[in-house]
């Protein structure tokens, strides 16, 4: 069940909120650096020693950083200070811990809480990604509104490889990718797919050269800013809406029964052991569980 929060950020999406014009200022949480300029807001997954895991800490440090910057900006940019993994999707370690203690909804629900956040806000978020973005961040980046990757970039929901098949994030990245039998294939067999086949099927706005990454991403969030923010805002509404066919807070309800159900077979420990270990799983295929 999601928590009374979730509502509550539900609620105040529907806020069109005022201009302001700021100067370039930076400032830091323990896993995001953001930086504001001419009100475009940089939002930096920074913490590559962990692939820039969306651990339940660093997801907090995202809504906070999303949260207050919001009102001060026209255009919000989500990226990564490493340059080959945008992010690697949840901690697995963090996952094991808290299966064991009957607490892993709660990881869920924050990414949840998240991914609403991002699709619901009053001005549009661009991902730009460098690298890998896996998982839950595959989930991420299918979240935002315009997706700017370099040549080098890479999609995956590989969850299935650890014994947790990638459900929540399905729900965003089946939503982007216009062939289902490619997410299918994605997520049934954990393999990537480049730039290229995301820009191909839906996933991808545009491709660039790495060197060209920042340059490009910024120039579509100067363009974004030199219209209406709220003609832009009553837009992203009705566009999201009109994507919205069915409910998608009932869609992430179902998916994080469905993975909290996934940690509870004893398979799924099995193979979050076997990635912690790094060593390769082995299967008993039974229904067993925990």
């Amino acid at each position: 069940m999601l928590s009374q929060r979730a509502l509550l950020l539900q609620n105040s999406f529907k806020n069109i909120l005022h201009r302001y014009a700021s100067s370039s200022t930076t400032t830091s949480l323990v896993n995001v650096s953001t930086s504001h300029d001419n009100q475009i807001c940089r939002i930096k997954l920074n913490n590559p020693r962990q692939r820039n895991i969306l651990s339940f800490a660093m997801m907090n440090d995202l809504m906070k950083a999303i949260v207050e910057n919001e009102q001060r900006s026209r255009v919000i940019i989500l990226t990564a200070g490493d340059q080959t993994v945008f992010s690697s999707g949840h901690s697995l370690k963090e996952l094991a811990e808290l299966s064991k203690k009957n607490a892993s909804a709660s990881v869920f629900d924050r990414c949840t809480e998240l991914m609403l956040k991002v699709r619901h806000l009053s001005i549009p978020v661009i991902a730009e990604v460098f690298g890998l973005a896996a998982a839950a961040g595959c989930q991420l980046v299918a979240s935002c509104d315009i997706v700017v990757a370099g040549e080098n970039a890479s999609f995956s929901v590989p969850g299935v490889k650890h014994g947790l098949f990638c459900i929540t994030p399905a729900v965003a990245v089946r939503e982007s990718i216009t062939n289902p039998k490619l997410s299918s294939l994605m997520l049934y067999t954990g393999e990537p797919i480049s730039a290229k086949e995301a820009y191909e099927h839906g996933l991808v706005s545009r491709i660039v050269g790495e060197n060209d990454l920042e340059r490009e991403t910024n120039k579509i969030a100067e363009q974004i800013c030199a219209h209406s923010r709220p003609v832009v805002a009553v837009g992203k509404k009705y566009l999201q809406m009109k994507d919205e066919k069915d409910n998608l807070l009932n869609d992430y309800k179902i998916a994080t029964q469905g993975m909290v159900e996934n940690l509870h077979l004893k398979d799924t420990q099995y193979g979050l052991e076997s990635f912690i270990k790094k060593t390769r799983p082995v299967w008993s295929h039974q229904n067993d569980t925990i």
